[in-house]
């Protein structure tokens, strides 16, 4: 700072110094953010002396840049307002869209994506104007306005503008910014899943960038795409890389972004402890900065670690709290919108008395001088009709307003009510698998082994028992479930039915290594019901030689297929067992498994398939195969 101050008193000429102020503050913005907020108020310190309302202008906006790297949003807002206020001054309608784009970008960070969009729009408007001699500001803007589509998951939006910069003639001259497109083509095609073409983008950015912020941010997307691979490690050193750039330019921002990667792709490792360390350093400094977006996704991920490392209390209890997280931004938004809407009430109450006011003394006016004044009394009496008009026409807009409240009301009805129908096939299917009959020969299995004195076999059941009644009693709330864990929960049915068939039951699981995957998820309790009914129908009625084949494999079209196969008696003779037996109704745990199949099927494009098969040679029953196929879900 000494020798900055010693540089500058030695300059005698006003417009070298303001020269040299410039490159100064373009060259700390990014590298120093102290000699950055030095360059600044030693400059405005000489616009105030001489009165430079211009550059005193400019120098508001610089200090908002500032602000806003720092993480002061509320500050950077108050610099830009104010920064703009000077400029409107001045009718330097330039520096008023430069400064609106500034300002656009911190209400996008600030999530106020409604007045960010609008500021952004007006500004390219402006630029577009414009566009021979402000060619590079207009595509800075489109840039800036796809970050903000990104924000709100706008993907196919902020990918439309980033190729229309990236295929502008202009933009090859520019490195700097074509690397800055690529970093945001990064981002847009790892969530459109074109890995591929992410990696590409990526590629290119590298040879492009050199400004530390923007190769923060392409190591922070690099290590989104190659988490999507599933290449864990390759992940987290791109991520390690991303902040140490961010906390060498001091982007708070930027450090709580990587911290809640390293934490997220720690936890997918296994490395625990690490894990909890990145989440919890990010958690403090996320609550000081009121960040409740990325806060939330904080608490969900120290969630899932302490689940994993099955301290389920605290799992619990970090769910709790983002859940409160989400319900405060709901909050949030409907806070907003009521002040909103009583600033714009205020506004027009405020508009109506002023026109009243108005009105009544020009018609005083028009009662004391009739003759004179009787044009501008009819004037006013056509503008009490628009006024009238304009009231009848507002009343208009609010029952039309009241009406589509009313449907959304009876919409969101309609889908509590559906919901609920989930939910009641869910316990319904969770009943199903918990049938008394089944508890029962278990139960009595292990008392078997108690009477015989098989203390251990009678432990080891009992555990195993005690496993799967936990395990559904879990899944059962969870909505989606990891194949690994269906086929463990299988096996375990499986075993204790194996000995109710007197270990005269021969079963065999095939599973493809692709989707033996905890990232791959389906519906909780969609396999067990047919497996149960394969035994219930098809094999209990068989001798021997009972068999059992399940299959479970990924299909080319993003879809797990699941065969389950017996050699029993078929469906045929099955039916006609149970007529015998006057057991006309039909099996609940098929029944509660079809209703839930409607309601997972309802307005999917991609729906659940079940296909019941019987097994034929020569007219002989060889047994029953049904087919399922379910569309992944990626969790």
């Amino acid at each position: 700072m000494d020798s900055l101050t010693r540089v500058l008193s030695e300059i005698k000429s006003d417009s070298l110094v303001d020269v040299k102020f410039q490159e100064l503050v373009n060259t700390y913005r990014n590298k120093n953010p102290k000699l950055h907020k030095f360059v600044i108020s030693v400059a405005q310190k000489k616009a105030d002396l001489n009165k430079d309302s211009s550059t005193n202008a400019k120098l508001m906006r610089e200090l908002g840049i500032y602000y806003r790297k720092k993480g002061d949003l509320d500050s950077a807002r108050i610099s830009f307002e104010s920064a703009i206020s000077k400029f409107y001054q001045l009718s330097d309608s330039l520096n008023i869209a430069k400064t609106r784009m500034s300002l656009a970008n911190t209400l996008k960070a600030q999530g106020n994506y409604e007045e960010a969009i609008l500021s952004f729009k007006k500004t390219i408007n402006f630029f577009q104007r414009n566009e021979d001699k402000l060619k590079m500001p207009l595509l800075i803007s489109k840039l800036n306005l796809s970050g903000l589509f990104i924000n709100i998951k706008e993907w196919e939006s902020a990918k439309k503008y980033l190729l229309e910069i990236y295929n502008d003639e202009a933009v090859t001259k520019n490195e700097r910014l074509l690397g800055s497109v690529c970093v945001n083509l990064v981002t847009v095609c790892v969530e459109l899943n074109q890995l591929n073409k992410a990696l590409e983008y990526g590629q290119k950015a590298e040879k492009l960038l050199a400004n530390p912020l923007s190769l923060a941010n392409l190591n922070n997307n690099l290590g989104n795409v190659y988490e999507k691979q599933n290449e864990f490690t390759r992940a987290k050193t791109y991520y390690l890389k991303s902040l140490k750039l961010y906390e060498q330019i001091e982007s708070r921002n930027g450090i709580q972004r990587s911290y809640n990667n390293l934490g997220n792709v720690n936890t997918k490792l296994g490395n625990y402890k690490e894990a909890q360390n990145y989440l919890l350093i990010a958690n403090k400094m996320l609550v000081d900065d009121k960040n409740l977006p990325s806060l939330q996704y904080n608490y969900e991920m120290l969630s899932l670690l302490f689940q994993k490392k099955g301290d389920f209390q605290k799992a619990l209890t970090y769910n709790l709290e983002r859940n409160k997280v989400k319900d405060s931004l709901m909050s949030l938004g409907k806070q907003k919108a009521i002040s909103d809407f009583e600033v714009k009430y205020e506004t027009e109450r405020k508009e109506r008395e002023k026109n009243i006011a108005e009105s009544k003394l020009k018609i005083s006016e028009l009662e004391a001088q009739k003759s004179k004044y009787f044009l501008w009394a009819s004037i006013v009496i056509i503008g009490l009709i628009l006024v009238g008009f304009f009231s009848y026409y507002k009343r208009l807009q609010l029952k039309k307003q009241a009406e589509i409240t009313l449907i959304e009301l009876k919409e969101t009805q309609k889908r509590l009510a559906i919901e609920k129908q989930y939910r009641d096939s869910e316990l319904k299917a969770l009943k199903a698998q918990m049938n008394p009959h089944f508890i029962f020969n278990a139960l009595n299995s292990i008392q078997d082994y108690i009477i015989l004195n098989q203390k251990n076999l009678a432990s080891n059941y009992l555990g195993k028992f005690a496993d799967l009644m936990r395990n559904y009693l879990h899944f059962s709330d969870t909505g989606f479930i990891s194949i690994p864990d269906e086929i463990h929960n299988l096996n375990l049915y499986l075993e204790l039915e194996k000995l109710r068939f007197e270990d005269k039951l021969n079963y065999v699981f095939n599973i493809d290594e692709s989707i033996n995957s905890e990232i791959i998820k389906i519906p909780t309790m969609l396999i067990q019901p047919y497996v149960e009914n394969a035994l219930k129908h098809g094999l209990l009625h068989k001798k021997d030689d009972r068999k059992l084949f399940i299959s479970i494999s990924k299909m080319e079209t993003n879809k797990v297929q699941c065969i389950i196969e017996d050699n029993g008696i078929g469906r045929e003779k099955s039916r006609e067992l149970n007529k015998r037996r006057a057991k006309t109704h039909k099996s609940f745990a098929l029944k509660a498994t079809e209703e839930r199949l409607e309601l997972l099927n309802q307005e999917k494009s991609d729906k659940i398939g079940v296909e019941t098969i019987d097994l034929k040679e020569n007219n002989d029953i060889l047994g029953t195969r049904v087919i399922i196929v379910i569309p992944i879900v990626k969790r």
